[in-house]
């Protein structure tokens, strides 16, 4: 182990219990492990997982969020004892064998936060309806439930909260005390309150944007605190002053206003809670009995600091648990971007913080510590904050609350994860031959699990290098774990015996001289041409040629385009003190299935923030050496432009064969998607030969 990550694994306390070293596993949406929608349900999809991250040193787990009352049946989490005494007991066991703490997160309701699925959006609007299916035991009044009345839902503005009763406040703080008491007695070391966090409904009754009410929670901060602080009273006088209360807190809002965030540097007012509030906060919490702030930012409205993307800094939430620190003597963790062990060592060593909160990093790879503690942080593989696999819900114009095609809490570059026996690389029955034609992701996935396999592997790759497209994707300089997960990918080839042919396009008849067992065709995909006056002008340059150096441009540049790669174009080029705006022909940028809102969210304000022009329901007509003519409706404009980027998206690039028994066909040369579909598909091709 280096010499200054010793640190990292020295042993701390919360409370009375001590935990082995300073790692936390923060809880996430899919790491649930009881299931909470349709009554309750113990996980058991979780058990391999969780059991992995204890094999390899983490020192406590906290499962996602399970709710008091169930969200849909409103049953009690209390009235399921038999699932503490049962499945939940033996995991808790299974983990203390590997010296491994686990905390249960319990919260109390999402308000205005709630996903506005389409059923829920239709009862919303329909008061008869919705009735109706109160009396049928699915209550959305208790779903939507807020400290106050009319307050805009974070999905879908149109829908409102109703307001909480003092009995059900009441009801819901003994509620917790009980819960606790099944967690002490099944050997659950402490209770994480989801509180004061991420605009849920615990986090609303202490902010005065949030709560107008004139009872006993309302008004003075001590009232708005007094719903959380009531439950840590509950929760001991239930388990005793001794039993561990953890609280996930969000130093500060990062709010504008509602669906309004503050991006990183931006002076703002704040809307939610701000930093002076949010002293008295904390030191309220300690007051109460809490014996640990979990500490990040942000509320649903600026989803981005909880959770993170590629546009947020690294250890971007560290400043504020820093600053938290000073006025309380508990101990703070800071969760948010936190994987990088030098920086995280360095901030326990300086005593800014106790504990580092490491979330999708453990999705992403489960042997993380053990890697940190053999010196082998080359072979972590990143975390790159694409949230394609972990929460890719969605939203754009018309789409409130987009659901993800795969469950929550997975990974796009760690197909392993939450399908662990699906997924396991077994040796192959037969030892093959194998081809793989590109050199892309797609291709050194399908290579790295066939060489685990044992077969014999060949990658032919036509250009001077391994990483393919995703060498332009990774090129803007926010892409620094892009960068790493290639530099991941080539090191992995590297250590296994895959024989690597570069600067070597394949043809039909090399292939027939090959004489390959199975051939993977992963040749990745080109882009979508367009049928434009000018489009060969030296001024224009595909988003591809721009990424990689190939092309420069000028200081006033058009982007054709307001998907993804667009619009990083867009915020990259403001970076370097360029002038961008963007042209797209559909009626909002970034309409893209899949691509988290968290994600989506920081980029659009981000272009809000550096003032990015930005025309939608506009086509692009005609490109000149010093400009561009558009068309919106009927009306045709000329905007002048020194260069044109063209990122209209992109078509697969197989031109070679066609998928046979022995010929499979993935990635882009496929199916042009997220970096999900092309390592997921990479990998079950080369667990099936």
């Amino acid at each position: 182990m280096k010499e200054n990550h010793k640190i990292l694994f020295t042993p701390m306390n919360i409370g009375n219990v001590t935990l082995k070293n300073r790692y936390i596993l923060c809880a996430m949406e899919g790491a649930n492990v009881i299931e909470t929608q349709q009554g309750f349900e113990f996980n058991e999809h979780c058990r391999d997982y969780m059991i992995e991250r204890a094999k390899n040193d983490v020192a406590l787990i906290i499962p996602g969020c399970t709710f008091i009352q169930s969200v849909m049946t409103g049953q009690w989490l209390y009235e399921r004892e038999d699932i503490f005494n049962g499945p939940l007991k033996e995991l808790v066991e299974e983990l203390h064998n590997y010296g491994t703490k686990m905390f249960l997160q319990v919260g109390a309701g999402t308000g205005r936060s709630t996903a506005a699925a389409e059923g829920i959006q239709t009862l919303s609007r329909n008061p008869e309806m919705r009735e109706m299916a109160k009396q049928n035991g699915f209550d959305l009044d208790r779903i939507l439930e807020a400290p106050s009345a009319g307050l805009p839902d974070v999905w879908d503005p149109e829908m409102k909260t109703t307001e909480m009763t003092t009995q059900h406040i009441y009801e819901v703080i003994d509620a917790y005390g009980k819960v606790a008491l099944l967690c002490k007695n099944a050997g659950i070391d402490g209770i994480e309150i989801h509180a004061i966090h991420e605009g849920y409904l615990l986090d609303q009754f202490t902010m005065n944007c949030t709560n107008h009410r004139t009872d006993e929670f309302g008004g003075s901060l001590e009232n708005r605190m007094r719903f959380v602080t009531d439950i840590i009273k509950s929760i001991k006088a239930y388990c005793g002053e001794e039993y561990p209360v953890s609280v996930r807190y969000s130093v500060e809002s990062k709010m504008r206003g509602f669906n309004q965030a503050a991006v990183p540097g931006e002076e703002y007012e704040e809307f939610g809670r701000c930093r002076e509030e949010s002293i008295q906060a904390a030191q309220i919490l300690e007051r109460a009995g809490a014996d640990l702030l979990n500490a990040d930012n942000g509320t649903y409205d600026s989803w981005f600091w909880a959770h993170p993307p590629v546009y947020m800094p690294l250890a971007c939430n560290l400043p504020d648990a820093e600053f938290i620190k000073n006025y309380v003597k508990i101990p703070v963790a800071c969760a948010g971007r936190m994987e990088d062990p030098d920086t995280a060592a360095a901030a326990i060593e300086s005593g800014a913080i106790d504990f580092v909160g490491v979330a999708r990093q453990f999705l992403c790879d489960g042997e993380y510590l053990t890697k940190i503690k053999e010196e082998k942080i080359e072979d972590i593989r990143p975390c790159i904050a694409c949230h394609n696999g972990c929460f890719a819900m969605y939203r754009y114009k018309g789409v409130d609350c987009g659901v993800p095609e795969t469950p929550m809490g997975r990974c796009a570059l760690n197909p392993a994860t939450f399908q662990e026996r699906k997924f396991a690389v077994t040796p192959a029955e037969t030892k093959k031959k194998v081809v793989i034609i590109g050199g892309g992701i797609g291709g050194m996935e399908a290579a790295r699990v066939c060489a685990l396999r044992g077969h014999d592997v060949t990658i032919y790759e036509q250009s001077s290098t391994l990483g393919g497209v995703f060498i332009a994707a990774a090129a803007p300089s926010f892409k620094e774990k892009d960068r790493m997960l290639i530099a991941w990918y080539r090191h992995q080839i590297e250590k296994l015996p895959i024989q690597v042919k570069l600067n070597t396009k394949v043809t039909k008849e090399m292939l027939e001289e090959i004489q390959a067992d199975e051939i993977i065709l992963a040749t990745g995909a080109v882009p979508r041409e367009l049928p434009i006056e000018g489009k060969e002008n030296e001024n224009v340059a595909e988003a591809v040629e721009y990424l990689i150096g190939k092309k420069g441009v000028g200081q006033k540049v058009a982007v054709i385009g307001g998907g993804l790669t667009g619009c990083e174009i867009a915020y990259e080029l403001v970076l370097q003190g360029k002038e961008p705006f963007i042209i797209e022909m559909l009626d909002d940028i970034l309409k893209v299935k899949g691509l988290s809102a968290a994600n989506s969210n920081l980029l659009r304000e981000l272009i809000r923030y550096h003032k990015i022009p930005v025309y939608t329901e506009t086509a692009l007509k005609k490109i000149e050496s010093d400009g561009i003519y558009i068309t919106q409706g009927d009306t045709e404009s000329r905007l002048e432009a020194d260069s044109v980027i063209l990122s209209v998206g992109y078509v697969p690039g197989n031109t070679l064969l066609e998928e046979s028994d022995h010929v499979h066909i993935v990635g882009d040369a496929a199916r042009v998607g997220n970096l999900m579909h092309v390592i997921w598909k990479a990998a079950e091709t080369a667990l099936e030969i």
